[in-house]
């Protein structure tokens, strides 16, 4: 049985401290003890091994006996840029798509979009749920997750931090091509999926004008958070089958 994983950032040696957060699950959740080993993992391609070597109240420390390092990848990096969706949908989307090994996720809001994020803590409640779901499918790096942005700025960004990437939209035009011959290989693949309403005639313009390739991924209309866990399975799958 796999020793269960917990995240810690900084990782040093040799005596890490978790924060309240993970403490409160080592201890209450877990009910780990005295001489226990665990993992640990910072989101950033560091995982350790290490034994629970001191229990005080609300507080543990760990003695780290091996850290081991994996370098990001430089390329096949899948990016999933939606439209927010309403309710808990879209915190189910975070979740799936942080299991499926999506590097990064961008919420954006077209003109469209019905749910529009509140609150200042928004983007730490999607990491917190990315962080979850990373220990649960014992990912090694945390996707980034981007402030919600109008579609103009998601696509101004997107096009700077990867620029010889290729940018797809989903879409059931009959124009659409299928999804499965754009293999990603080393190719960064930026996924848009559009709000259920629908994209604007500006906003069709605007993606014509990055030379956004529309793709199909079934016959049939699917809702925000399905259409991007599709994307992300499809892509994450078929980059992964590289190795």
């Amino acid at each position: 049985m796999k020793e269960l994983r917990f995240f810690c950032s900084p990782i040093i040696t040799p005596v890490v401290e978790l924060s309240p957060a993970e403490t409160h699950h080592l201890l209450n959740v877990c009910r780990l003890k005295l001489g226990d080993r665990v993992e640990l993992f910072d989101g950033a391609g560091s995982l350790a091994f290490a034994t629970i070597a001191e229990i005080t109240h609300r507080r543990v420390q760990l003695q780290v006996e091996e850290i081991r390092h994996l370098c990001p990848s430089a390329g096949g990096r899948v990016i999933i840029a939606v439209s927010l969706a309403k309710g808990q949908r879209f915190d189910w989307l975070i979740e799936k798509c942080t299991e499926l090994g999506v590097d990064r996720i961008f919420p954006v809001i077209f003109e469209r979009t019905v749910k529009l994020a509140k609150g200042k803590n928004i983007i730490q409640r999607y990491e917190a749920l990315a962080l979850a779901a990373a220990k649960q499918s014992r990912r090694l790096f945390l996707p980034r997750i981007d402030s919600p942005a109008p579609l103009s700025s998601a696509l101004e960004i997107l096009k700077n931090d990867f620029p010889a990437g290729r940018i797809l939209l989903g879409s059931l035009s009959e124009q659409a091509k299928p999804l499965l011959p754009f293999l990603p290989g080393d190719t960064d693949v930026i996924a848009f999926v559009g709000p259920e309403g629908g994209l604007t005639e500006p906003e069709e313009s605007l993606l014509d004008a990055f030379s956004v390739t529309t793709v199909r991924l079934t016959d049939t209309t699917l809702r925000i958070e399905t259409a991007a866990v599709a994307f992300a399975a499809i892509l994450s799958v078929q980059r992964d089958s590289r190795f």
